[in-house]
C-alpha cells in the first residue's frame, strides 16, 4: 500500500492564508487524495516524481480559493507587505488579494513529489512514499501555470525550489512567458 503525508510546505495552506485550503482536516485530505491517487486520477507533473491528483468534482467545494476570483474595475483589494508563509528565506514581498472571502472551488489538483525527489533537497516531512506538497484550486477550467517566481525558483534551484531535471531552457523560458502573460491576464495565441 502507498503511504501520502503532509509535507510541511502544505501546512501554509489555511483559511486564513491567500492560498487555496481544503476545509477538513489534513487526515481528511490524506484519504481523499490517496483514493484519488489509488483510481488513477492523476497526471505526470514537471518533472520524474513529481505527481498531479485530480480531485473528483463533488469534492472540489470542500476546498476554497481566491485563484480565478471573478475580478471587476473598483474591486476593493486588501495589500500587506510580508514575508510568504513557507517562504521565511525570502525578503518581504507585496501580497495582494481580495478583500472578499475565498470561493469554493470548482476544480482542484494536489500536488505530490516523491520522496527520492523531496531527500533532493531535504524537503522530506514524514516517513512516506509521497508528500502532498501542493493544493491548487480554481474557479474555472482554464489551466493557471505555475507562478513565475517558483519557476525560477526551480530551475535556478533556489532554496525552496526543486531542480527541474529534463528541461530545456528553451521549455523553460516558454514556461515563464505563459506563467507571465496569465498573470497579467493576457490570453495565449
Amino acid at each position: 500500500m502507498i503511504k501520502i503525508g503532509i509535507n510541511n510546505f502544505v501546512k501554509r495552506q489555511t483559511e486564513q492564508s491567500e492560498f487555496t485550503h481544503f476545509s477538513q482536516s489534513w487526515e481528511d485530505l490524506v484519504v481523499l487524495v490517496y483514493y484519488q491517487f489509488k483510481n488513477g486520477k492523476y497526471s505526470n507533473g514537471y518533472r520524474d516524481g513529481v505527481i498531479v491528483v485530480h480531485i473528483d468534482c463533488k469534492d472540489c467545494p470542500l476546498f476554497k480559493t481566491y485563484t480565478d476570483f471573478p475580478m471587476f474595475e473598483g474591486m476593493k483589494l486588501k495589500a500587506e507587505y510580508r514575508k510568504i508563509a513557507g517562504r521565511e528565506h525570502e525578503p518581504p514581498t507585496v501580497v495582494v488579494i481580495p478583500d472578499e472571502p475565498k470561493k469554493p472551488c470548482k476544480y482542484v489538483d494536489v500536488i505530490l513529489y516523491r520522496a527520492d525527489v523531496l531527500d533532493e533537497d531535504g524537503d522530506r516531512s514524514t516517513d512516506c512514499d509521497w508528500e502532498i506538497v501542493s493544493i491548487n484550486g480554481k474557479a474555472s477550467e482554464e489551466e493557471v501555470p505555475m507562478s513565475p517566481m517558483t519557476i525560477v525558483r526551480n530551475w535556478k534551484h533556489l532554496p525552496g525550489g526543486t531542480e527541474m531535471k529534463g528541461k530545456s531552457p528553451e521549455e523553460v523560458l516558454e514556461m515563464l512567458c505563459v506563467s507571465i502573460m496569465y498573470q497579467n491576464g493576457i490570453k495565449r495565441q
